[in-house]
């Protein structure tokens, strides 16, 4: 932007150059009783062109120079021609720009030093010269100043129009933050208090079967239940703090910071597979790393998800995940064997249910990519891979 407005600066005051000094010297040959151009005058030209040299960021500098050099050629009495052209250009940009009081006070005194030579004169001609001067300083002016009012109008309504944004971003802020509470209240008035009520009676459960010498089976069921329940508790503890706070946390927080308990990661994959209700086998290939807070938490709500799909839906009697490190990358797969893609996906390609629709989300979320389907062997395979 700044080497273009150079540009055509520099463009202007050549253009300029050539049409004044040409215009003055083939004006003598029309005016016998006007002063020859001699080096004086050609200096004077010089200076009343380059003067648009500041147009563009001192415009009332420009107008200055460029009415005091053409004031002092019109008074020693050179041949009238473009050589006030350049007074009128920075007479317009002074204006134009919002300076005001310097270029209506240019403009009272391109008026009044060839009028005071006018009235000095007393000749007719030079006095009708003054008067169609002073009608041209007038239009070039009121021109100025209709540009002037239109780009302050354009500079109001843009700045209208962006405080009309940024209005409309707050709103829409302010509700999401709203939204955010009352879905916080939701979850803490109604789910929290039903999955409470879960482990405590899982709990009792537990142990009026001790008590009874019931079957290990039904111990070891409501084992898991209390042990899901609590880890359900606790980390629906950490999403309402999310949503009060209305800011998410990728890195994971630590007992003993805040009231938040810690994400899951990959480290807890193996004590999410003990309970997950079917027997599950874990297989790492690949050399063990610390995976980012947000691929490392994505990859154990894949699997968490999954798992529970395969319990809902599969019929499945066993399941395995694969936790495969790459370079740049990591990639988790759950098989299991239950009965294939029975409504809970159509290849990878669009799939249906919040679950897997929740899971394509999430992974979709840190750069990844999500396939589901039939797995070669029978059964279903949910595969993601991750950039980690």
């Amino acid at each position: 932007m700044h080497y273009r407005a150079t540009m055509r600066t520099i463009a202007l005051v050549c253009g300029m150059g050539v049409a004044v000094y040409s215009s003055t010297a083939m004006a003598f040959g029309n005016q016998p009783d006007a002063r020859p151009l001699d080096t004086a005058g050609c200096v004077l030209l010089a200076v009343t062109v380059l003067g648009l040299a500041w147009q563009q960021r001192r415009p009332e500098a420009a107008l200055a120079v460029c009415a005091g050099a053409a004031a002092v050629v019109f008074t020693l009495g050179y041949a009238l021609a473009l050589w006030p052209i350049p007074a009128l250009i920075a007479l317009f940009a002074t204006i134009a720009d919002g300076r005001r009081a310097a270029g209506w006070a240019g403009a009272a005194f391109l008026v009044a030093v060839p009028g005071t030579v006018a009235v000095a004169r007393g000749e007719a001609d030079v006095v009708l010269a003054v008067v169609v001067w002073t009608l041209l300083l007038l239009t070039v002016a009121q021109a100025a100043e209709v540009s002037r009012a239109r780009r302050a109008y354009t500079a109001e309504v843009e700045r209208r129009a962006a405080d009309a944004e940024r209005t409309r971003e707050e709103e829409a802020l302010r509700r999401a933050q709203e939204e955010r509470l009352r879905v916080a209240r939701e979850l803490h008035d109604v789910t929290s208090h039903t999955v409470s009520v879960i482990a405590l009676h899982a709990a009792v459960a537990a142990e009026a079967v001790e008590r009874a010498g019931g079957p290990p089976e039904a111990a070891a069921a409501l084992q898991v239940i209390r042990t899901s329940s609590r880890q359900a508790l606790s980390e629906m503890k950490a999403v309402l703090g999310v949503l009060r706070d209305g800011t998410a946390r990728e890195r994971p927080s630590y007992p003993g910071e805040g009231d938040h308990v810690p994400q899951p990661g990959s480290a807890q994959l193996p004590g999410l597979l003990r309970n997950a209700g079917l027997p599950v086998t874990l297989d790492v290939e690949g050399e063990r790393r610390p995976l980012p807070p947000a691929a490392d938490l994505t990859v154990y709500r894949v699997v968490q998800e999954a798992l529970t799909n395969t319990m809902r839906h599969a019929g499945a009697s066993t399941a395995r995940v694969t936790l495969t490190y790459e370079a740049g990358a990591v990639t988790v797969r759950v098989d299991d064997d239950g009965r294939g893609d029975g409504g809970r996906g159509d290849g990878g390609q669009a799939p249906r249910g919040h679950g897997l629709t929740g899971m394509a989300e999430r992974v979709a979320a840190v750069g990844g990519r999500l396939t589901t389907g039939n797995a070669p062997q029978g059964g279903f395979r949910v595969t993601a891979r991750l950039p980690a």
